[in-house]
């Protein structure tokens, strides 16, 4: 038995349309005695959203199986007594908002309360949110961000992510943030801790090289890429070999042909 860890956008789904065969792999990963969890970047819903999003998709999931950033930059905050007293200037949506008040963490937008600037993605970015930013961090507010994936896919290709908004706040500052989701493979040790699987029984699937794929080799697990979402095969031919996965696969019904865990 292994556990399998999947991507959502791009692997499980792109945007509001379920991707062919994803509903179908988790029920068979399921029923041969096999775990599922979810790790995503995608920071602008809660574990209790993504629980209601695959619900309404025909997944049925349980909110201890959801790791979205969101979750992971409460986790951020409220695993340490020092972080646990911050106060945060976020730029964001519902999701991750709904993710810090529940690990009761201070959310602020009066500059001079600011000691945290948390970025990720918010769809409703003013100038105002990114001038507040840039203040925050000149003055010395820490620099955090779910993500820095630049784009995710949709139904119809893809659009700008939080990644986009990140670098508007490192060209201004000229600072880099501390990435609390993927490829930083402290969300993945996070969910296996808690989750209790090992490494080498831990499989992790995603559609982008420079995070996923990235993510897991950083954490030594086994890695698939599907390219049903932002890397293509052009892509992962000019790809680095340090981005290389263990496998690739051309669709998520294609999984249970690869030798894994079938121990």
């Amino acid at each position: 038995m292994s556990l399998y860890v999947f991507d959502m956008d791009g692997v499980i789904y792109r945007g509001k349309k379920l991707l062919p065969g994803a509903k179908e792999i988790i029920t068979s990963l399921r029923q041969r005695g096999d775990e599922i969890s979810f790790l995503s970047n995608n920071s602008t819903l809660s574990r209790s959203g993504y629980q209601e999003k695959l619900t309404k998709m025909g997944i049925k999931v349980e909110r201890k199986e959801l790791f979205p950033s969101s979750y992971l930059a409460a986790l951020y905050f409220s695993q340490d007594k020092k972080r646990k007293k911050s106060k945060v200037f976020v730029i964001g949506e519902a999701g991750l908002m709904e993710e810090l008040k529940d690990a009761e963490i201070q959310i602020t937008s009066l500059l001079e309360e600011i000691d945290s600037v948390l970025v990720g993605m918010d769809r409703n970015f003013t100038f105002a949110k990114l001038k507040l930013a840039y203040q925050a961090i000149v003055r010395g507010a820490n620099f955090l961000a779910t993500n820095t994936d630049l784009t995710y896919p949709v139904e119809r290709g893809t659009v700008p992510g939080a990644g986009s908004i990140v670098k508007a706040i490192e060209a201004s500052t000229a600072k880099n943030p501390l990435i609390l989701g993927k490829p930083n493979p402290s969300g993945i040790k996070t969910l296996l801790k808690k989750k209790g699987w090992s490494l080498a029984e831990s499989i992790l699937i995603g559609d982008r090289l420079e995070t996923d794929i990235l993510a897991g080799k950083r954490a030594g697990v086994t890695t698939v890429l599907v390219l049903s979402g932002i890397t293509g095969r052009k892509e992962l031919k000019k790809a680095h070999p340090s981005l290389k996965p263990d496998y690739t696969i051309s669709s998520l019904p294609h999984l249970l042909t690869l030798p894994l865990g079938k121990s």
